[in-house]
């Protein structure tokens, strides 16, 4: 059963390390940290002088108050002028003594309305040094020791997949299946499996382990043989229970993230209690569930800036426009997220309706968030120009700078689900231009279900003095979108209509982009011309019953396709996981890793 992690929501006065967690970024904290402290030191005795002025003032006051009561009581007694004059003499005295006690009682104040500010910035700066170096620790290569324990695979080879010539089936694994698949799919076998995945590397090793989460919780496999994944560990619905929960499924952590240096698993959680679960992997064999930790959104979340924070987005959050929450996991032991949310604004109207879905962090570690009519990018890491204030700041995870994005013409009511800023040059657009974007909309007739979109930036830069209002919101341009309708491998179901048909999750190698499109499986499309994509690739695995042609095999409903270590990793809601081969050409320049969800240099 998992512990709960309290939720806080502390703010930061100090100024966020930068670039990847290292020895220098604890030096710097900690150096900020002891020079907020000296900061803090000398305002608090400040204050103490300013303290002992104002007693010193009140006691004289005090004393002049008295001697101007002793003598008008003595003038009224005796009734002579020169007592009289002593009486208002006296008050004068008294008023001068009271008048200055006053304006001691404000400088106190100031001075102690500063170290208290100097003594808060000190104590958060403390805790951002003890939360960098706890981030720092956790760097690990993992283990050096292979473990023995297996779990039984139940998967079945799909001998009966259909794709083209230039895709090889070489492998297929179950692994951990829920015992309630329940969902909103279109298959009646419904979302036994997965729903992503994701790779983490093990230095001592040589080799990284692929861990997957659906509603059966997290499943874990050694890729030691790459194409024949070994199923190693599971975390299960019933360690993931919180106390006095009926939990029956894990819903859903649909865009897994994780710490690969800290060798860290996040699952998301988006039904009954939102939140993160955090899962230790330092093992793999045997994996160490850490706590849950509420979130306010837990449809998807994912690490950014070096995984020092996590942006989490979904639905259920009124009166904020495109809400991101932010969660300081630097000590995992003790996370904490900001009360405030983030306003993410994708469609730059302001408009609260809607929701956010993923967010996606670009080679420049540009923070790319998508939801209801809309992409928008932000700085979260080093100085950049803030057009709100039309200066150079430092962006936080907490305090973002805008980058740009916003709504697609010609798809400004799309459910924008996830979002990926092309690094390079395509086609007649200049380097960093092309936004991949999936549109999701479930449907069965292909002409009405969501689409992959390629758009163009060009004109939404915030830097650039661009003027965006309510009315009359920046837009990005549609340059293209995909449909695998009436494409080679096009899925039409017995009773004549298609399978759902709608885009999802997509990774891209050079040129050529893997989505997955659900029941219509995994669809390569070369994207070298952003304005006209061409399919050059599918992969599909038709339902098949128990029979003289084999054993029963579920048929694709694939939620994502990744590009890792030249295969293709397929997480299917009611398969599990198939491995491919694409052998056709990859045009286009090749990055050194291929990456999603959080891409940062």
């Amino acid at each position: 059963m998992a512990a709960a992690l309290q939720m806080s929501s502390v703010g930061a006065a100090h100024a966020d390390p930068s670039g990847p967690v290292r020895p220098g970024t604890v030096g710097s904290a900690e150096a900020e940290a002891t020079s907020l402290q000296n900061q803090a030191d000398a305002a608090a005795k400040d204050a103490a002088r300013a303290a002992a002025r104002l007693d010193e003032a009140k006691a004289r006051a005090e004393e002049e108050a008295q001697k101007a009561a002793d003598a008008a009581a003595t003038a009224e007694q005796s009734g002579k002028i020169s007592d009289k004059n002593r009486a208002d003499a006296a008050a004068a005295q008294a008023a001068q003594a009271s008048a200055q006690a006053a304006q001691a009682q404000l400088a106190y104040n100031d001075k102690a309305a500063a170290a208290a500010q100097a003594a808060a910035a000190a104590a958060e700066a403390a805790t951002n040094a003890e939360r960098e170096a706890a981030s720092l620790a956790g760097i690990t290569d993992g283990t050096a020791t292979e473990g023995t324990q297996t779990l039984p695979d139940t998967g079945v080879f799909p001998d009966n997949a259909t794709h083209s010539d230039n895709v090889e089936v070489v492998g297929h694994v179950r692994g951990l299946l829920s015992n309630n698949g329940s969902c909103p799919a279109f298959k009646a076998t419904k979302c036994p499996a997965f729903s992503s995945l994701n790779f983490v590397h093990y230095e001592k090793l040589g080799y990284d382990v692929m861990v997957a989460n659906g509603t059966g919780g997290l499943a874990v496999w050694s890729l030691k043989d790459p194409e024949h994944p070994e199923y190693i560990a599971a975390v299960t619905v019933d360690q993931l229970k919180q106390p006095g929960e009926t939990m029956t499924q894990f819903w859903e952590g649909e865009n897994l993230t994780v710490d690969s240096r800290r060798k860290l698993v996040f699952l998301t959680r988006d039904s009954g209690t939102k939140g993160l679960f955090i899962i230790d992997i330092k093992d793999p064999w045997h994996p160490k569930l850490l706590g849950f930790h509420r979130v306010p959104l837990g449809h998807t979340a994912t690490c950014i800036n070096d995984c020092r924070f996590i942006w989490s987005v979904g639905s259920g959050v009124r009166g904020v426009s495109s809400p991101v929450y932010v969660t300081d996991v630097r000590d995992v032991n003790h996370p904490f997220t900001y009360s405030q949310a983030v306003v993410s604004d994708v469609r730059r109207t302001g408009v609260t309706s809607g929701s956010t879905h993923s967010v996606d962090v670009d080679f420049d570690g540009v923070v790319w968030v998508s939801g209801s009519g809309g992409v928008r990018g932000y700085w979260t890491d080093g100085k950049h120009f803030d057009p709100a204030t039309q200066t150079k700041r430092y962006a936080t995870a907490y305090d973002p700078i805008p980058y740009a994005g916003g709504s697609v013409s010609g798809s400004e009511s799309a459910f924008l689900h996830n979002a990926y800023r092309f690094p390079n040059a395509l086609g007649d657009r200049p380097k960093g231009d092309v936004v991949l974007i999936t549109n999701e909309n479930n449907n069965q007739n292909c002409a009405k279900a969501g689409v992959f979109i390629l758009a163009s930036l060009e004109g939404t830069h915030d830097a650039e003095g661009i003027t965006s209002t309510p009315e009359n919101p920046v837009k990005m341009t549609r340059l293209a979108t995909y449909s695998p309708g009436g494409k080679p491998g096009h899925y039409v179901d017995p009773t004549g209509k298609a399978g759902d048909c709608s885009a999802h999750w997509f990774t891209v190698n050079g040129n050529i982009v893997a989505a997955g499109f659900y029941e219509q499986g995994v669809r390569f499309l070369d994207i070298s011309d952003p304005s006209n994509p061409q399919q050059v690739g599918w992969f599909r695995v038709p339902d098949r019953a128990a029979g003289p042609d084999g054993p029963a095999i579920i048929g694709s409903n694939a939620s994502s396709a990744y590009w890792h270590n030249g295969y293709v990793y397929v997480p299917d809601y009611g398969r599990g996981v198939d491995i491919l081969k694409f052998t056709g050409d990859i045009p286009g320049k090749h990055e050194k890793k291929v990456c999603w969800n959080s891409c940062e240099k």
